[in-house]
């Protein structure tokens, strides 16, 4: 025993004993507890060991029976395997011969199953042809048909189809007629144009039943055989009851559009359309009516009648346009339609027409009708023609006398147009929405972008004519032009104008969802295109050195080209990523328009109508699709801006000759009230502010505001250099030169409705006006701070507001003062007299 055990025991004892020493009573009974338990301990002992003899004794008795037992068992097991084994031997072969007799009974019965389905499929087809009651030969023709779905092997397969397929043939024959008879007395096709009575309840219900007889016996999908469809033409046919339907709408088609009648003009393609249009309005809601809820209740999920119905009509009038147009290509080589051009056109309308209203009537995009002018050849062929009709529209508008009037002035004007919108450049615009409108509807992207390569050409064209009148109406400058306002512009500001309008508008659809669409889209085919090549580059590489020993790296690489290679997106996938990408874009640019005008509500809405500046216009924005078309056209308008501030300026210019020669320094002093502009800057400031009134009136407003400030910018430049830098000024020439600028100067270049104190259009003026108003002793100091000291002299201009003076300028100006001169040397003033 450990000591830890003893502790334990002794603390027991100590507790169970207690603590007074003249109280033993618990350790009396404690004395007890134990001789008690010692003594069942000791009784218990005995007991065992008087017992373990005899139980010892019946244990190995048994154990040694146990055994007896099993080896009795061993030996019974040995005997019986050897009587199976010799069973087996004397019955093996036996069983050989039951197997082999089995066999032939069930290839027997096979044989006979077999010679069953062939005369199951005889009396089928005996009782089919004993039969005259409708309903009874569907149903026997069902049973056919599941046959057809149970046998699909060998020449019993073969067999039950090609029974199927007859007798497919024969009930189709036998119902289509027995059809027929019940649409006569329906009077089908339907007329809007005629009032018909309802048909009677007796002819509805057989009409129902021989519908779904026709949906009954449709030949399984594997059975029908397989035609050669073009891209006009329905690849699935349709259901038995719609080509039923379809049948007397074709023979008139046929009767009326195709042949030398007169309904099957060529050159009126409209007709054979708005005539196919008129059957699917017509008749379209009776089938939704009384064909497909027959479908419905047998639970063909796959049969969309109307659908159907209209595919029908709309592949008889793609095929008939298809044809038109391959007689204008053939026409256009012999020379007997007069305009084939024309006639193409005509009918390119004529169909995006039809797919319009189709749209509208179906509610359903069918594009079966635009595959036919997505065809290589009428495609290429309308591209030319648009083309040629964009630019020969351009040349007629522009040569005449009237494209540079406004859209809001003459007999034709617009209500709510802008007044400075040239017509011939909304014509322009006019003109690419059109077409826009044209190829909109086009499914295919890669045709899309097709078209407005086609629109960036007419861009192009545009601009270049512009710039040949550009040239033309500098030309035409004379003194007398923008001196007095007129009710004509001047075609110099109508380019300008032009220019501006067009960039305005391709700058905001650049942002729409349309053209984002192609942008993107354009993007992510190059990349695909690239990729291709990448990866045709790299499979060649590797085929050729499918000999060479490669390193691991080597290995890892091509690995990793494989990897690539297996993530390459399909043209679909390309189109999709870009029409989510579109509009990711559209919706981040609403928000950010919600957001600001959430603080400014009178921020401009941009609106694809009206061509005022877009929010930020000064930064470069981004032109999307149209890439540098909006620069060319900027630049453009630039040009004639600054031709049109040269030809402001020129005679502002050349009258300031009086007015620089001005004795600044010998003025007298005249009171504030007295005080008028000088006579020698009177004549050429009216004058510049009579040309930029007149050509204001015809500008647009963010471009007078343009040609305002860059007219300001170069007076103020010049008359600083002319006036300020080259003359002395004294207290009577600093106040005259004051009141011109302030209130001469300033108010001539300032905005409507702004006032001159808000403004600051001739900067250097203005700041010279204040170095000449500065009181003698900061202008003393100022001068001397200066020369001294230029930085501190630079800094101390900032600190007065003076920005865009010079530190060296404004020492001139200050030395220029006559207050200021050097009381040492008053030759340098007096010489001025």
């Amino acid at each position: 025993m450990n000591e830890e055990d003893k502790k334990n025991i002794i603390h027991d004892l100590n507790l169970r004993i207690g603590g007074d020493i003249n109280d033993l009573s618990n350790a009396y009974d404690l004395e007890n507890d134990l001789v008690f338990k010692r003594d069942h301990l000791q009784s218990c002992l005995n007991i065992a060991n008087n017992e373990v003899p005899t139980k010892l004794s019946s244990v190995i008795k048994k154990a040694d029976e146990n055994s007896k037992q099993i080896e009795n068992l061993r030996t019974k097991s040995e005997q019986l395997k050897t009587k199976v084994q010799a069973f087996l031997n004397k019955t093996g072969p036996l069983q050989e011969d039951l197997h082999k007799r089995f066999s032939a009974i069930t290839k027997l019965e096979q044989v006979l199953t077999y010679l069953k389905s062939f005369e199951k499929i005889e009396d089928l087809c005996r009782q089919m042809k004993q039969s005259n009651d409708d309903e009874q030969l569907v149903l026997l023709y069902g049973e056919l048909k599941e046959m057809c779905g149970l046998y699909q092997k060998g020449h019993r397969d073969a067999y039950v189809k090609e029974y199927t397929h007859y007798w497919h043939n024969v009930l189709k024959d036998k119902l289509a007629k027995h059809y027929e008879e019940v649409l006569k007395l329906l009077k089908w096709p339907l007329s809007s144009g005629v009032e018909h009575s309802p048909p009677p309840k007796e002819v509805l219900v057989k009409f129902n039943n021989l519908t779904r007889y026709l949906f009954l016996i449709q030949e399984p999908e594997d059975l029908t055989s397989a035609t050669i469809s073009d891209d006009f033409v329905q690849e699935q046919n349709p259901c038995l009851p719609v080509r039923i339907l379809l049948r007397p709408l074709k023979k008139r088609f046929t009767f009326h559009f195709t042949g030398s009648r007169q309904t099957a003009r060529i050159d009126r393609p409209e007709w054979f359309l708005t005539q196919t249009l008129t059957w699917i309005r017509d008749n379209q809601a009776f089938v939704n009516n009384h064909v497909q809820p027959v479908a419905d209740k047998l639970e063909l999920k796959n049969v969309r009648a109307v659908d159907e119905f209209n595919a029908g009509l709309v592949a008889l009038a793609a095929e008939r346009l298809h044809n038109v147009l391959a007689i204008y290509h053939t026409q256009g080589t012999k020379g007997e339609i007069v305009d084939v051009d024309a006639a193409f056109a005509h009918a390119v309308d004529e169909t995006l027409g039809f797919n319009r209203e189709l749209i509208t009537i179906t509610g359903k995009d069918v594009n079966s009708v635009l595959a036919v002018l997505t065809k290589a050849e009428t495609f290429v062929r309308w591209l030319a023609v648009e083309k040629k009709y964009a630019l020969s529209k351009m040349d007629e508008t522009l040569g005449s006398e009237q494209w540079s009037e406004a859209v809001a002035s003459g007999v034709g004007a617009a209500v709510g147009s802008v007044l400075w919108v040239p017509r011939g450049a909304d014509w322009f615009i006019a003109l690419l929405k059109t077409i826009e409108d044209r190829y909109a509807v086009l499914p295919q992207p890669g045709h899309r972008l097709q078209f407005l390569e086609l629109q960036l050409e007419l861009v192009e064209e545009w601009r270049v004519r512009l710039t040949q009148l550009l040239s033309a109406a500098l030309e035409s400058l004379t003194v007398e032009s923008f001196l007095s306002p007129g009710p004509k512009c001047h075609p110099l500001t109508a380019i300008i104008n032009a220019a501006h309008h067009t960039r305005t508008v391709l700058l905001q659809w650049a942002h729409c969802l349309h053209y984002l669409q192609l942008h993107y889209y354009r993007r992510q085919f190059q990349h695909f295109t690239q990729q291709q090549h990448h990866d045709e580059n790299s499979s060649s590489s590797s085929s050729s050195d499918d000999d060479d020993e490669y390193t691991d790296d080597d290995k890892s690489r091509k690995s990793s080209r494989a990897g690539e290679t297996d993530d390459v997106i399909s043209l679909k996938e390309v189109e999709v990523q870009a029409k989510k990408m579109a509009l990711n874009e559209v919706s981040r640019r609403n928000s950010m328009i919600n957001e600001i005008t959430q603080f400014d509500i009178t921020s401009p809405i941009a609106n694809l109508a009206v061509t005022e500046p877009l929010p930020g216009e000064e930064f470069e924005e981004e032109a999307g699709v149209f890439a540098e078309a909006p620069a060319l056209l900027a630049r453009l308008r630039d040009a004639g801006l600054a031709a049109l501030a040269e030809h402001i300026l020129f005679e502002f210019k050349a009258g300031l000759r009086n007015y620089k020669t001005q004795k600044w320094h010998a003025l007298l002093i005249v009171e504030t009230m007295a005080l008028s502009i000088s006579a020698s800057l009177c004549g050429p400031l009216s004058g510049l502010c009579a040309r930029l009134s007149a050509a204001s009136a015809f500008l647009a407003p963010s471009l007078t505001a343009k040609l305002r400030a860059y007219l300001a910018d170069i007076v103020d430049k010049h008359i600083f250099e002319e006036v300020v830098l080259a003359n002395w000024f004294n207290t009577g020439g600093t106040i005259q030169f004051t009141h011109d600028v302030k209130r001469n100067l300033v108010p001539a270049f300032a905005p409507p409705k702004k006032l001159a104190s808000q403004i600051n259009q001739v900067p250097k003026l203005l700041e010279s006006c204040k170095l000449l108003n500065m009181d003698y002793d900061d202008a003393r100091r100022l001068r001397a701070l200066i020369s001294k000291q230029p930085a501190s002299g630079a800094e101390s201009l900032k600190s007065q507001g003076i920005l865009h003076v010079l530190p060296n300028e404004a020492l001139q100006i200050l030395n220029q003062r006559t207050d200021l001169s050097d009381a040492t040397s008053p030759t340098s003033v007096m010489e001025l007299f």
